[in-house]
């Protein structure tokens, strides 16, 4: 529960975080950014994934942006010693050097062929297509009596080699498979 309460205010302190939002509610997209941030705190990646210690952490995202500009005050910030660093892909042979990526509901039609291209390859995938994590996808986005939570499949991470830290797993409304 602690874990929760942590990373909701994180969450929270994120969206209200630039001047003059105190009064609005945040978007569906900037609640998703501000998670995305979150997600790379308690993921970890094999050093393959980095060209060096101070190599950037690169958030991308597939297809139609729908984040309308929330995930730019990412760019300013840091995983650790990782900068980060936030890309649009349009095709799948743009995609390099990636540790999240978001997939958006643009791509629903070609997604079987984009996650089983990306597997194995130490990119955490994430969308809010219907059973995105029971295709392959790492993380799925859910609405749960309108509140947004998330699904993580645990295999596809273990084949990715990514680790995902317990404190993230515990808040996932759902984990599938055990990662063995």
């Amino acid at each position: 529960m602690r874990h929760l309460l942590l990373l909701l205010t994180l969450t929270l302190a994120f969206c209200w975080s630039t001047p003059g939002n105190t009064a609005e509610k945040p978007s569906e997209y900037k609640i998703k950014a501000a998670y995305l941030y979150n997600f790379a705190k308690f993921i970890r990646w094999p050093d393959s994934a980095f060209t060096d210690d101070k190599a950037p952490l690169v958030i991308g995202v597939f297809g139609k942006n729908p984040f309308n500009g929330n995930l730019a005050p990412l760019g300013t910030r840091s995983v650790g010693k990782h900068p980060i660093k936030i890309i649009e892909f349009k095709t799948l042979n743009e995609i390099g050097k990636c540790h999240l990526l978001f997939i958006g509901k643009s791509e629903s039609h070609g997604l079987k062929t984009l996650l089983n291209t990306l597997k194995t390859r130490p990119i955490v995938t994430i969308g809010e297509h219907k059973a995105f994590s029971a295709r392959g996808g790492v993380i799925q986005f859910i609405s749960v009596r309108n509140r947004l939570r998330f699904v993580i499949n645990l295999n596809t991470a273990k084949e990715n080699e990514i680790q995902i830290d317990a404190q993230l797993l515990s808040l996932a409304t759902e984990i599938i498979g055990d990662g063995g």
